[in-house]
């Protein structure tokens, strides 16, 4: 048996799925399970009670830790020899009640005959233990948009295989294309959250890991209106569709560390600057507005074209308006981040747009921020 597989031996008999007994008696083994909750960074600052992940949700957690008996916390997690499948465990947790305590469970998650331990686990389940004093990191993944449903986490495998696209070997990689998608709730919306800790505590509740969750693509809203001069007068019905230009159509999350213990950005593949996707029509309106359109999006935007007609039937004259005037910081979407352009129509053009770069939070927080796109 050669190192690499030494370590996986061992590791594999530490992280087998946890018992009732073995966490009763932890400390005998020398092992302590590792407790979380999750919420939401910028709502826990702001309101205690928007902070937490709505029950039910789930998510998979990879736990990164050093292993080596000489190890410290400067050392690096894995190296070229050994993968980080070595120093590295997988499981996966849902939310159990309303204050975002997450319990391990079984990979499928269901819940026919399950038994569950005194902390509520599923007791057939993979879960954590503090394996030192070191710092030991924790990367959580899940969509959004998808957060109780069967598939929270089933584009989220850890493990390479032939199903799932990855890029290098630490990004995963989500299409961002419309597709036959008809709305925003549809798409994907990858939310991580990434927590560096090490067991300072005498017990289990201690040492509980507070897991915060960001989105990782942008949000895009369009609201649309006419001009304030009258020289068109646009109704709701003459507005086909809004598309963003340039947009990515491939973009990468990460889902395992570096060795230095550093988690890579969100990225995306680039496209042609004039490749087009179209935004969903959204059934919010904002007062004074005559359609909005929404869309989650990536990478870099080179431009917003709007196309509307003077009438309502195919013969009517058609006007294809495009709003180029993005500065770097609303043409690179950044993760996390809602862009809204308030827009008036005129014939052929974008009479006036006022842009609006905000946090998108996972709750209904109101954030005030605002900024001006001159024409």
């Amino acid at each position: 048996m050669n190192i690499k597989q030494l370590y996986i031996a061992i590791i594999a008999l530490l992280l087998s799925a946890c018992s009732e007994t073995e966490i009763d008696n932890g400390q005998q083994k020398g092992l302590m399970p590792v407790l979380f909750s999750a919420g939401n960074t910028e709502a826990a600052v702001t309101r205690a009670t928007a902070s937490y992940m709505p029950q039910d949700s789930r998510f998979v957690c990879s736990m990164f830790f050093h292993a080596g008996a000489n190890d410290t916390n400067e050392s690096a997690f894995y190296s070229d020899k050994l993968s980080p499948d070595v120093n590295m465990a997988t499981a996966w947790l849902k939310i159990n009640n309303a204050t975002g305590n997450a319990v391990y469970w079984n990979k499928s998650y269901t819940t026919e005959n399950i038994s569950t331990d005194t902390y509520g686990f599923d007791t057939s389940a993979n879960c954590f233990y503090w394996q030192n004093r070191l710092n030991h990191i924790f990367l959580a993944l899940a969509d959004y948009n998808k957060l109780s449903s069967d598939d929270a986490t089933g584009t989220l495998k850890i493990y390479p295989d032939v199903d799932t696209q990855y890029k290098d070997q630490y990004m995963l990689a989500y299409d961002l294309t419309k597709g036959e998608k008809t709305v925003m709730s549809q798409q994907p919306d990858p939310i991580q959250a990434v927590t560096t800790m090490n067991p300072a505590g005498a017990t289990p509740e201690a040492n509980r890991v507070k897991l915060f969750f960001k989105h990782q693509f942008s949000q895009i809203q369009v609201n649309l209106k006419s001009s304030q001069d009258e020289s068109a007068n646009v109704t709701s019905s003459q507005i086909e569709k809004v598309e963003l230009l340039g947009v990515a159509e491939t973009a990468y999350v990460a889902y395992c560390i570096k060795p230095d213990g550093t988690v890579p950005a969100t990225t995306s593949e680039p496209t042609d600057v004039d490749t087009p996707f179209s935004l969903f029509e959204s059934k919010t309106i904002p007062t004074g507005y005559l359609k909005s359109y929404e869309g989650i999006a990536f990478g870099t935007l080179h431009g917003i074209r709007i196309t509307w007609r003077e009438g309502v039937d195919e013969n009517s004259v058609k006007h294809v308006a495009t709003y180029k005037a993005l500065d770097d910081k609303h043409k690179n979407l950044a993760s996390g981040t809602k862009y809204i352009y308030n827009m008036e129509l005129r014939r052929s053009v974008i009479a006036q747009v006022t842009a609006v770069i905000k946090p998108w939070e996972m709750d209904d927080t109101v954030y005030k921020a605002n900024g001006t796109i001159d024409k």
